[in-house]
Formats: C-alpha cells, structure tokens, sequence
C-alpha cells in the first residue's frame, strides 16, 4: 500500500510540474579590485569566470564554471627596503545547483547557489636582489555557494551580478573564506 501511494505522490507531484524543455544559458563575468596604500605599496586582482547553466526546470540549474584569478601586490616598508612582488594565481572548476526565485521571463531574478569547487593556485615571490620562490599548495575539492542577481533584458541577453563564497584551505587543517564579486552577461541559447 505504501509504495503504491508513494507512486501516486509521485505521478501527482510530477504532473502539477509544468513540463519545460532544457535549455542552456552561457556566461560571461568579470571582476576586479585595486588598492593603493602609498606608491610603494598596493594590491590589484583581477579575475574570470566562464559558466555553462543547465536548466532542468524553469527555476533549477546546475551551473559549472570555470575561473581564472590573478593578483599582484607590491610591497616596501620603506624607501631604503628591497621592493617584494608577490604574484598569485588561481584556477577554480566549480559545479553548483542554482535556485532561481523568479520565472525566466522576469525582468529581476535573484538566485542561491551552492556545490563544489576544485581549487589549483601557486604563490610566485621576487624579492629585489634576491633570488624567487614559489609556493603551490595541493589542489582542494572544497564546498561553495553564493547569491546573485540576473536581469533579463531581453529574452536571450541578461546582466548577472553575483557573489561567490569558496572555503579554502590554508594549511594546519584549517579553513578561510575566499570571495568574489562578479559583474557579467548571460545568453540563454
């Protein structure tokens, strides 16, 4: 008895689900972010992010995505200091399930996401007059989630701004928060 219930908790279920083709939806976004203490001392990163969206219901997608992040900082405690560059690079595979609380057709629409990312990043370290090092932590398979909001402006062209949460590890077993504010454009094909 209960499983022909739950058979027919199903078929009900499924068939008060509108019935919606798959479709995709391609992104492209970017961020970037300067900051200049003195003219001896200052950060720049920039990153990109390139998705695929795999709705399998109007409002449910899976996303993967790809993202490549660099930063550059510059340092010297003081004018008589050897000058420090530090270059960083990361490379992020992230997989998400996305909730989207708006139908497709609305002009505004905010979402949540959370899965998974891979993390790939090396630390490049010259020091004036001396020689480089290099640091490369192992990859991480680490949770992920984020917000957003998408603003269809027309049925295949939206603007989408995001922000992304990654928990990295930095060693000791211990764990941070590594985020990124995006601004990008989607196309829904």
């Amino acid at each position: 008895m209960k499983k022909i219930f739950s058979v027919f908790a199903l078929a009900v279920f499924l068939s008060s689900v509108p019935a919606h083709a798959l479709y995709t939806e391609l992104g492209l976004s970017y961020g970037r972010k300067t900051t200049t203490f003195d003219e001896n001392n200052s950060f720049d990163s920039e990153s990109i992010t390139g998705s695929v969206s795999i709705y399998f219901l109007e409002r449910l997608a899976l996303e993967l995505s790809y993202t490549d992040a660099r930063g550059l900082r510059e340092e010297k405690a003081n004018s008589a200091d050897p000058q420090r560059t530090t270059t960083q690079k990361s490379q992020i595979m992230g997989a998400d399930l996305i909730l989207v609380f708006a139908d497709k057709k609305s002009l505004f629409q905010p979402y949540i996401k959370g899965g998974g990312a891979q993390i790939s990043r090396y630390q490049e370290v010259k020091i004036e007059g001396q020689d480089s090092y290099t640091i490369e932590p192992e990859k991480a398979t680490v949770p992920s989630y984020g917000a957003g909001l998408k603003i269809q402006m027309t049925e295949t062209f939206g603007i989408k701004l995001s922000y992304d949460v990654w928990k990295t590890p930095i060693g000791g077993g211990l764990q941070t928060d590594d985020s990124s504010v995006r601004a990008g454009v989607t196309w829904v094909l």
